[in-house]
């Protein structure tokens, strides 16, 4: 992958953000096959470690290229672009902890919702018919997968709270991502984000008592495989195709990730597919369809 400016016309083709971001889809529904290898390892020190991961694999490059005037504006919104995604870490982490994971997982996979207001907010308008019916496609199939959760809700009102404010950080993190991205190559614009939300997930760590102390080995390794695929390759994948490609978009294909996480899970782990990841995956994956073909008609970003 590119480290360098990708600005304009030198930045990736419309194809070729695209097939990042399918990578970016597949690399990222790794995370719940790692995550589950590491064990009783503690959340926030999971989550941590796969942005500081991502962080030192591309701060050697970061600052390489010659500066512009725009660029200190863009590295603070960089930082905040960050400060949004170790929100959505932390308050997923603790919703899941305070909810079923199909409640949990439903209201955090609201994020495409936030981006089309964000956008109509903004005067940007509605998105086309076909990425309009994706997102209702895809929203369908994770009220599926989440449907007993839903009808028999168990959590704490606090918990529903923190997996709505999850959705949202990572809508916040798409969208301000979008807009960086025009201005810092990948590598510095990565860096600062995943290493300011390594920092502040570090820090809730060590102010909620996470300890070091009694990982085993195999946690360390699964974690290392987290940070190298899910979020170097993952997120990276869909930061580098960001500047041709919508933050809506994005959202939707990240939508596909309990999908082939289940998949993933069948292959690597020998679990059963539940039924009703089978009743929800086809609408989300005639979601994506649509959203891609969405994708593809729309005019490319001057």
């Amino acid at each position: 992958m590119a480290i360098g400016p990708e600005t304009g016309a030198a930045g990736p083709s419309r194809a070729t953000a695209l097939v990042l971001a399918l990578i970016g889809l597949v690399a990222v529904s790794h995370a719940v096959i790692f995550i589950r290898w590491a064990g009783e390892a503690p959340a926030l020190l999971i989550a941590a470690m796969r942005v500081a991961i991502g962080t030192a694999v591309f701060l050697p490059f970061a600052f390489r290229g010659a500066n512009t005037g725009s660029m200190p504006r863009a590295r603070l919104l960089s930082v905040l672009s960050g400060i949004f995604l170790a929100l959505h870490f932390g308050a997923w982490i603790e919703s899941v902890q305070r909810l079923t994971i199909a409640e949990s997982a439903v209201l955090v996979s609201l994020s495409p919702v936030w981006l089309v207001i964000l956008d109509v907010a903004t005067g940007k308008g509605w998105p086309d018919r076909r990425t309009s019916s994706g997102v209702f496609l895809c929203l369908c199939g994770t009220v599926a997968l989440g449907w007993d959760g839903l009808t028999s809700p168990t959590g704490e009102p606090l918990g529903l709270a923190l997996a709505i404010v999850g959705g949202m950080a990572m809508a916040g993190y798409l969208a301000i991502g979008r807009r960086v991205r025009s201005v810092l190559p990948t590598a510095q614009y990565v860096s600062i984000c995943y290493g300011t939300a390594a920092v502040l997930l570090g820090l809730a760590g060590i102010g909620t008592g996470v300890s070091f102390a009694n990982i085993p080995a195999e946690a360390w390794w699964a974690m290392l495989a987290l940070g190298l695929v899910s979020q170097v390759i993952g997120h990276t994948s869909y930061n580098f195709a960001l500047i041709r490609l919508s933050p809506v978009f994005a959202a939707i294909c990240l939508l596909g990730e309990p999908i082939f996480g289940t998949l993933l899970g069948l292959l690597y782990l020998g679990e059963t597919v539940p039924q009703t990841t089978l009743l929800g995956g086809v609408p989300i994956l005639i979601g994506i369809w649509l959203s891609l073909q969405g994708e593809i008609s729309r005019p490319s970003r001057q």
